[in-house]
């Protein structure tokens, strides 16, 4: 529990002046969701779950892999490198984001269909803290959410239901499968 008490500390720092793009919520609220998930999930490696904690520090903040290695070990920064998307950086800009979505989104998923079952589960804590986000962000605000998006709800549902193929390969039996199998119904129609 010590390197996940550690993995907190570090997510609360460095994510500390970010806020959710839909909710306003502050980031860390998306950190804990995805540690309550992997954390409620049977028998998950401690490294899987470190590694969800800390999977957007190298996206979304300045720290760096060789800090995240030194603090954590090889392999949970080859878990963190996993979840990260390519060319998706702090200081990316919103046109660039907007630009290269489908690429992104189409290198997640097929990066998914070789990844370890490990990987998996870090992306599918995160994809589920989103859609349960998404789930939550709809019921207060409305439609307009979708607004907020760098994509189309028709591509983000595309999205959704394509992970979701890939998860189920992997990952049909756990808790987490279950819950996102039902979000992305209840989100976008079955």
């Amino acid at each position: 529990m010590d390197r996940i008490r550690k993995a907190l500390e570090i997510s609360f720092e460095r994510h500390r002046e970010q806020k959710r793009k839909v909710s306003g919520a502050p980031y860390i609220v998306h950190i804990l969701d995805v540690a309550k998930y992997l954390l409620s999930e049977p028998d998950v490696p401690e490294d899987v779950i470190v590694a969800g904690i800390l999977h957007d520090t190298l996206e979304d903040t300045d720290y760096s892999p060789e800090e995240l290695e030194q603090e954590f070990g090889k392999s949970v920064l080859d878990l963190v490198q996993f979840a990260t998307e390519p060319a998706h950086k702090v200081n990316t800009s919103k046109e660039e984001k907007v630009r290269t979505w489908k690429t992104r989104k189409q290198n997640t998923i097929y990066s998914s269909r070789r990844a370890s079952r490990e990987e998996m589960l870090v992306l599918l804590a995160d994809k589920l803290s989103n859609l349960q986000s998404i789930k939550e962000s709809r019921i207060a605000k409305g439609e307009s959410i979708w607004k907020a998006f760098n994509a189309s709800k028709k591509d983000i549902a595309w999205y959704y239901r394509s992970l979701r193929n890939e998860f189920k390969v992997k990952l049909k039996d756990t808790r987490m499968f279950k819950i996102f199998n039902e979000l992305v119904d209840e989100i976008f129609g079955s």
